[in-house]
């Protein structure tokens, strides 16, 4: 048999076990970190968003933010003062978005507060696109 023919018949078998292999169920995670009181946000916030940046692009990372205190938005005039993150993964298993959040900066780092950090599954109402 010709090298084209195997080729074809290679690609040919790869399809049909591709298109048969169903994806892996994906859930949706929500992390809330509290950051720690002396945290060092500013400091490593840059590492931090160009770290994420990848997990955005793809789709893992559906929403990410910076939590403020209440103060923060009572006027124009009022000093935002975080207070922490909160951030939606999607992902196969709670333990895929665990090792992306101990491998943070902000988690390495000291920013997160470890003692008050929630990682849970989330069930949303709403589709994300």
């Amino acid at each position: 048999m010709s090298s084209l023919r195997l080729t074809r018949a290679f690609l040919g078998s790869q399809k049909r076990l591709m298109s048969s292999t169903p994806k892996p169920k994906l859930h949706k995670f929500v992390l809330f970190a509290p950051d720690t009181k002396d945290s060092a946000r500013s400091t490593v916030q840059k590492q931090h968003r160009e770290a994420i940046a990848p997990f955005v692009q793809s789709g893992v990372v559906k929403v990410a933010g910076m939590t403020v205190t209440p103060e923060s938005i009572e006027s124009e005039e009022a000093a935002v003062k975080p207070f922490g993150s909160c951030i939606i993964y999607e992902a196969e298993n709670i333990d895929v978005v665990r090792k992306m959040v101990e491998s943070d900066i902000y988690y390495t780092s000291g920013v997160w507060d470890r003692e008050k950090l929630v990682l849970v599954p989330f069930l949303p109402v709403t589709s994300f696109p």
